[in-house]
């Protein structure tokens, strides 16, 4: 299991910590995609800011929470995409706690409305709740960011094994989950 550096740790102080009062990290959804995850799927370089790269499968939102610092009640994360069979499509969203991701909804396309030939595609974004090792609801969303250019090349790994990342956000919800009987 990966070990989550505390943020005590971590470079200090980042840019959010720089910002005049009143400015905020609040990146829309096409800018998550064209901004932050398409760079770093291209070049491997990680953007200066609150964006961390760690497998968040291998650990629970409150581990994850608990250890790195939000932007405004959010947390942002880089993770390199794993699939739950080997020549298969299914993500793996079971965590290192025997919770697990559960897809909310379908993926839905994520547009970029200041292009020159009007609104584009530019990536798919999915809800996930979390659900513990029972299969019960907890407080914990999440949204997945995927690009979906087909043409974009594929940041290479450690032994020339080819890493493809998502971005990810993770907020409280605000509703009070299920309770399973």
């Amino acid at each position: 299991m990966e070990e989550i550096v505390p943020y005590a740790h971590q470079e200090q102080p980042d840019y959010v910590d720089n910002l005049l009062p009143g400015y905020r990290f609040c990146p829309t959804d096409s800018e998550l995609i064209l901004y932050y995850l398409k760079p770093k799927i291209q070049t491997g370089e990680h953007p200066k800011c609150r964006i961390y790269e760690v497998n968040l499968y291998s650990h629970s939102p409150e581990e994850l929470t608990n250890q790195y610092r939000p932007c405004d009640d959010k947390w942002y994360f880089f993770t390199p995409r794993e699939r739950k069979y080997e020549k298969g499509k299914v993500p793996n969203r079971r965590t290192g706690d025997f919770g697990y991701w559960k897809a909310t909804q379908k993926y839905t396309s994520v547009y970029h409305q200041y292009s020159a030939t009007g609104p584009r595609v530019v990536g798919t974004r999915r809800s996930l709740d979390y659900r513990d090792e029972k299969g019960c609801k907890t407080a914990w969303l999440m949204q997945e960011y995927a690009t979906n250019h087909p043409n974009l090349p594929i940041g290479s790994g450690q032994g020339g094994n080819k890493v493809c990342y998502e971005l990810f956000t993770i907020e409280p919800n605000q509703t009070k989950p299920s309770v399973r009987i």
